[in-house]
This record gives structure tokens, sequence and C-alpha cells, in this order.
């Protein structure tokens, strides 16, 4: 079976030989990576997998950072990954406190040279409000000229806390996405949620342009809630990621398999959706 996985992360050799150096540059980081147990994955796991799996397609998402140069340090490097391998397609991160100037010119040095989204943000850990339109307005407006993506953490409002949950939960992500549906977006993790509330008529109408991944739900859920998802949201509407290198993909493709789908389900989930809406 063919797969494209949105959602997995890759980082800079030296971060991952520095590591306490980059925590103590970003607390985003330093929440998801600090502890040495957790393994920080780099280019020589990517190609493993990329000759593992010759069909495999991977999106590589930025963490989302706080601070502007280690912001366009690792751009970099996810520009240098989707040079290099035709396999690989990136979103990478800016940060709407370093302001509107800044954040626009960075959106287009990455455009310029293929990144094709932004994400994944973490909003908490980064220190901005989605919900502040007036810096976003512009940057959308960007966005949306360019046919770029955004893909946001987003969290639960309830259930156990883990490293890097945050409080991005459904009511705010379903107002960004009121306030920008021109824009096309991935709420990760299952939106925290929010396609439960896909039960009143008109969010599937006002919500057209929402996408949502599977990344490490299988820390959150039981494998049926995939189903229960694809059958509420209908069949464009899931994305798989695996969250790697948090969660082995094959893991995260097995999660989904035993959620009971059929194959042409499946099939939507692991590669056609995300083909469509990438054009890849």
């Amino acid at each position: 079976m063919n797969i494209i996985d949105v959602h997995t992360h890759f980082f800079p050799n030296d971060m991952k030989l520095n590591r306490s150096k980059y925590c103590n540059l970003d607390p985003n980081f330093a929440e998801l990576y600090g502890e040495k147990r957790i393994n920080i994955p780099v280019e020589d796991d990517l190609v493993k997998i990329l000759n593992k799996y010759p069909k495999i397609k991977l999106i590589i998402q930025s963490i989302g950072y706080k601070d502007f140069e280690l912001s366009k340090y690792t751009n970099d490097f996810l520009i240098e990954m989707s040079t290099k391998y035709d396999q690989v397609k990136t979103f990478g991160s800016i940060n709407i406190t370093w302001g509107i100037e800044k954040c626009l010119q960075e959106l287009e040095r990455m455009y310029s040279k293929g990144v094709i989204g932004i994400g994944e943000l973490h909003p908490d850990a980064q220190g901005f409000d989605i919900l502040n339109f007036n810096i976003f307005d512009p940057i959308v407006e960007r966005m949306v000229s360019n046919n770029m993506i955004i893909n946001f953490h987003s969290s639960e409002p309830v259930g156990h806390i883990y490293n890097g949950k945050g409080r991005m939960f459904p009511s705010k992500l379903y107002s960004f996405a009121m306030k920008y549906k021109n824009l096309k977006m991935i709420f990760s993790h299952l939106g925290g949620g929010l396609p439960i509330y896909y039960f009143m008529p008109e969010l599937k109408k006002e919500l057209d342009n929402v996408y949502y991944d599977t990344a490490a739900i299988d820390f959150l859920y039981e494998p049926k809630i995939v189903k229960v998802f694809y059958e509420i949201l209908g069949s464009e509407k899931i994305l798989f990621g695996s969250d790697y290198g948090l969660i082995p993909i094959e893991r995260a493709a097995q999660n989904i398999r035993d959620s009971k789908l059929t194959s042409d389900e499946l099939d939507d989930i692991f590669y056609k959706n995300a083909s469509n809406l990438l054009s890849w």
C-alpha cells in the first residue's frame, strides 16, 4: 500500500549532538526533546526510512520555535531535505510574535525554495494567540495566494496531561477556521476531538477547508476512533500522520489498520486524501 505520512519530524544533526544547547534556546524543543531518553531523529534516520519503504512519501514538519534565527536554521534544514529527496515535502516555521514583516519575509523565502506549508505550530509554547487576527490577516492572505497549508498542534480539553499538550482546544481551532475559510489547514491529532461537533450539520459546510491528521492518536484513543471520525467527516478529511520520531511509522499505520476500516477507506486515509490535498 502506498503511504503519505503528513506528520513527521526530523532535525539537523547538531540538534541531536548538542541537545542541551537547543533546549536552552527554545522552550518547545526543551519540552518535547529535553529528556535524553527521547530520540531526536536526523537525516540518517530519514534515509533509512526512504530506503526501507521506496513507495512512502513524507511531510517533514517543524515543531514551531520562538527564536527567529533558530527557526531559519531549521527551515533551511527542511528546505535541504525536500531538495535532496523526491519523497519529501516540508512545512516550515514562523512565529507571529516576530511581527508581520519578519513573518512575511520568512514565509516568502521558504515558499520560493519549495516549502509547501507552515507547521506544526505550537501557539502555547511559541507564545502567541491564534485569534490575534490583526497579525494573522496578512500572513494568511499571503499563504492563500501561495496555496500553502497551515498545521496547528491540537489538544484535548479533557484527559491526561503530557509534554507538549498545551491548550489548543477545539473552540480555538474552530474560531480560527471560521475566520479563514479560504486557507487550507490541518489540525493535528484529530483536532483535539473537534470532529465530534460535525454532528452539528452546519459545521461540515463551514469547515470544508479543514483536514485532520492521525498523529500520535494511539497515545490518546482506542483505534475505533478513526472509523467513527471517518463516518462523521466523510471520506476526504482524515490524513495519515505518524508523529515520527515520537512514534514509529509502522506502529502508527498498524493502529489505523486496527480501526476496522475497509480497504478503500484505508486507501483514503493512507494515501488518496493527502495526494489530492497536496497534488502529490
